[in-house]
């Protein structure tokens, strides 16, 4: 984006911020708290015309030893910037409750980049921004369910009969800087004996726990890594071939377990992110499990501190300091049913 076009969005934007808003002192309460700022603008080709709009959330970090919920902030304007064509869309969101802003105009496009703008209480101003990168590649055949056919074959010993897997090859386009976050939900079917009915129920199920979180990049050797990239199309290595399949611990490790009945529905989102949004990723994993792996791992972890984020002051001398990501994504759905079949 050009400098003048920047700077000409940037006080359009703030002049109409302080029309829309009075300032309101919040207290805080004692202890260190800072805001939390997530969102992301999503293109999703089965949502062309954006029913289902993107959302951003506001809130106040915990201040440490605090037991209370985090407060929601309720009282800021959020504004997301479109210079596509050389024209402005300004889309002031609508809060919806609890500190949640859902656009209203934007329709996210792929290969286009996004402003977040964001008017706090207090009168400071947060900006940010992000772009929507190419998606990966699914060809027809590319997820589909399989069927183990010895019941003595499975991780920890024999497989119960009737129990099945899930995998799928997405492919990397060539060329260089694609990064991927991976969602996986499941629907199960209330009518086979599934054991896994009781923790799952029969609506969809997302498996975001961590042990199941999963990034991808084309190189993870750093962030700034020369051989970021690759000259030919490839397809996910095995690993995250059965991510979808359920991770369990045993005494040999970590292994993918058949995890899926007759019936049962499967769904896997593949969002293209930037390198950036991958190490937010990263870091953000790595403080949640920071100490956690066993053995010395707790003696010699890292010192928790806060993920770095891409949401700053507009005015570099404010003291105001955010947490969280704004991100952009183009996002690939693929389903698969596990049918019925028999030893």
């Amino acid at each position: 984006m050009k400098k003048s076009t920047l700077y000409l969005v940037m006080m359009m934007s703030i002049g109409l911020f302080n029309a829309c808003i009075d300032p309101i002192d919040v207290d805080a309460g004692e202890g260190e708290s800072q805001y939390v700022i997530e969102g992301m603008i999503v293109y999703d080709p089965e949502d062309p015309n954006k029913l289902i709009k993107d959302t951003i959330k506001i809130s106040r970090s915990v201040p440490y030893l605090f037991n209370g919920e985090p407060e929601r902030v309720i009282n800021a304007t959020v504004a997301i910037i479109d210079t596509a064509g050389g024209a402005v869309n300004i889309d002031i969101c609508n809060h919806v409750g609890n500190g949640n802003y859902i656009t209203t105009t934007t329709v996210p496009q792929p290969n286009r980049s996004y402003i977040l703008l964001v008017r706090l209480p207090e009168g400071d101003t947060l900006i940010s921004q992000s772009r929507i990168n190419r998606p990966v590649i699914f060809h027809p055949d590319s997820f589909y369910t399989r069927v183990l056919t010895d019941r003595a074959s499975g991780p920890g010993g024999a497989i119960p009969e009737g129990v099945g897997y899930v995998e799928m090859k997405p492919i990397d386009p060539a060329g260089l800087g694609d990064s991927y976050r991976l969602k996986y939900y499941v629907k199960r079917n209330p009518v086979a004996e599934n054991p896994y009915l009781k923790k799952d129920g029969t609506n969809w199920k997302f498996y975001n726990d961590l042990k199941n979180f999963y990034v991808v990049s084309e190189s993870t050797s750093g962030e700034n890594s020369p051989n970021a990239q690759i000259e030919i199309e490839s397809s996910f290595n095995f690993p995250l071939r059965y991510a979808i399949n359920f991770v369990e611990e045993g005494d040999g490790g970590t292994a993918f377990t058949p995890s899926f009945y007759p019936g049962d529905s499967i769904k896997v989102e593949v969002y293209s992110v930037t390198r950036e949004q991958l190490f937010f990723y990263v870091r953000l994993k790595q403080e949640l499990t920071n100490g956690t792996g066993g053995g010395f791992s707790g003696l010699f972890a890292a010192p928790v501190g806060n993920v770095p984020s891409n949401i700053l002051p507009l005015n570099p001398n404010s003291k105001v300091r955010v947490l969280g990501w704004f991100g952009a994504a183009h996002k690939i759905t693929r389903r698969a049913k596990m049918v019925d079949f028999k030893f």
